[in-house]
């Protein structure tokens, strides 16, 4: 088994750099089968962090183009490494053999068979109302005990100890005032400094890390040998023509 994660924006070029994108392809290996071969890949241009509606559609143009070399490549499944799974339908549309899966609707469908009552644990308020529409698509509104925000910019949360403490006092609220009693990561940077199980152990309440959520979902998924139905996902009329069109061939320069 082969399985990519795309990050939908340039992290190589960011400060943090190569080593960050090196060092979170360790973290997925880790955690990954002992069958399954994991790469990991970002867009070569884009927004440096998402934050907002806006940055995710804008994500969406190069991140597709990259899924579309990942499936040429052969790879089984890709993770789309953003929590807010920007254009997730619209990857599973251009793609037609590889499995497409989104953090946010692993980790947050994985949290409803722990509890009844989801608490989301986020970036900057910037992002709770993409949060909320996303959990709306889902089909999961009802479930939602509430959005909580560290109030801290995702390039801004390498700093663990003060990410976790921030993280501890957001699930305590969620918990209290909100009623939850499951949570989730909802930041794809949180999710690889690995705060859950700490987040777990002080909190009480069961603490999903999308990133393992989503890893584990894509073997699965793939060990079950299903594809995303084309009924629900058709391919772009366009590139479906049989003049051999690709998606390059979707925008008029």
């Amino acid at each position: 088994m082969r399985t990519i994660y795309i990050l939908p924006g340039p992290l190589s070029r960011t400060a943090k750099g190569t080593p960050e994108v090196e060092r979170r392809g360790l973290f997925l290996r880790d955690f990954a089968a002992p069958d399954n071969e994991v790469d990991i890949r970002d867009v070569p241009y884009g927004p440096a962090s998402i934050e907002s509606a806006y940055e995710e559609y804008i994500s969406v143009a190069p991140t597709a183009a990259l899924m579309l070399e990942a499936e040429e490549e052969g790879y089984d499944a890709a993770i789309l490494g953003c929590f807010g799974d920007p254009g997730l339908d619209a990857m599973r549309e251009v793609c037609t053999r590889m499995l497409v899966v989104g953090p946010a609707e692993a980790s947050c469908y994985g949290s409803l068979m722990l509890g009844d009552h989801l608490g989301i644990i986020t970036v900057t308020s910037s992002v709770v109302r993409p949060i909320r529409d996303l959990v709306g698509r889902l089909g999961i509104a009802s479930k939602l005990a509430g959005i909580a925000v560290v109030e801290t910019p995702v390039l801004e949360l390498y700093d663990r100890e003060r990410s976790l403490e921030r993280a501890v006092a957001a699930g305590q609220g969620l918990i209290e005032h909100h009623g939850a009693n499951v949570l989730t990561l909802g930041c794809m940077t949180m999710a690889f400094l690995d705060l859950g199980v700490e987040l777990q152990e002080r909190l009480g309440v069961p603490v999903l890390n999308p990133v393992r959520a989503a890893l584990g979902t894509a073997e699965g998924l793939v060990r079950s040998g299903v594809h995303h139905s084309k009924l629900a996902y058709p391919r772009p009329p366009k590139l479906a023509a049989t003049d051999g069109s690709t998606i390059a061939d979707l925008l008029l320069t």
